[in-house]
């Protein structure tokens, strides 16, 4: 059975830029079934709002709902899956874990070692499970750095796509021998998970950026006024405009090439520092 085990919908909100999930849980839904999916954990920051949504989804097109909260803990990010009350953000790390088991849920550290530091980091240590490949770390080496910490720690290891687009649905695959939401998690603590991943394509992150500027313009121009000097304002608004009037032009796609060998760089650097 092939799960997709970290995935957002319309109901993910950015703090700079207010739509940061994309797509519907049904068009999630469709799109998983689609490619052959058979599970979907729906796990929105810090909200729940996605799950009367999703399990009309379930019911519509046979695909298992795993219930799940990506949280914002003192220390980072942590998903909780088989989760069935919501969970606030804000809280520290082992308060978060807690509540999680508490109901019954496991812990998941999710891109422990993304360039972001939104990750837990060595916390992960404390979870259930890690994430040791995040189709979103498209700088390479902090799956690297995870899947060389998770493994000689013994925590089980999954994947995840991190989708914040349909599009983006099941790049990472995590197979697993279960029907059910228990039956998956009892799998992924015995770490009986074979994974399948592959990295988000950029004209994939491209259409994903110019939805999220174009659905939060206003936003966008609100806080580049509040918050930059008058030279990098007009720079910024007039790039802005450029973008989301021409997304397909050449030199966007040239800028998201400049911009991962960037982050190659500096995360190459960073993972080195980390390893010795």
């Amino acid at each position: 059975m092939k799960f997709e085990l970290h995935c957002h919908t319309c109901y993910s909100k950015g703090t700079k830029l207010p739509w940061e999930g994309i797509n519907s849980p049904e068009e999630i839904f469709r799109e998983a079934k689609r490619k052959g999916l058979h599970g979907v954990a729906v796990t929105d920051h810090n909200t729940i709002k996605a799950w009367k949504k999703s399990k009309e989804a379930e019911k519509k097109h046979g695909i298992l709902f795993i219930p799940g909260i990506e949280i914002n803990t003192k220390q980072g990010h942590l998903i909780g899956l088989g989760l069935n009350e919501f969970i606030p953000k804000g809280l520290n790390l082992d308060e978060t874990i807690e509540k999680i088991h508490e109901q019954g849920g496991i812990c998941v550290a999710p891109h422990p070692f993304d360039i972001k530091n939104e990750g837990i980091g060595m916390d992960f240590v404390k979870c259930d499970a890690a994430e040791v490949f995040n189709s979103l770390n498209l700088d390479r080496f902090s799956n690297v750095l995870a899947k060389r910490k998770v493994k000689k720690y013994g925590i089980p290891m999954v994947c995840g796509s991190d989708a914040h687009t349909k599009e983006m649905v099941g790049s990472c695959i995590n197979f697993i021998n279960a029907q059910t939401v228990d039956e998956v998690l009892k799998e992924i603590k015995k770490s009986n998970v074979r994974i399948a991943t592959d990295y988000i394509s950029l004209n994939v992150i491209k259409k994903w950026a110019y939805q999220r500027l174009s659905f939060s313009y206003k936003d966008a121009v609100n806080y580049i006024e509040k918050n930059y000097n008058p030279v990098k304002k007009w720079v910024s608004k007039r790039l802005l405009d450029k973008f989301v009037s021409q997304p397909n032009r050449a030199v966007w796609t040239g800028l998201g090439y400049f911009g991962l060998f960037c982050s190659y760089i500096y995360s190459a650097t960073r993972t080195v520092l980390k390893i010795l």
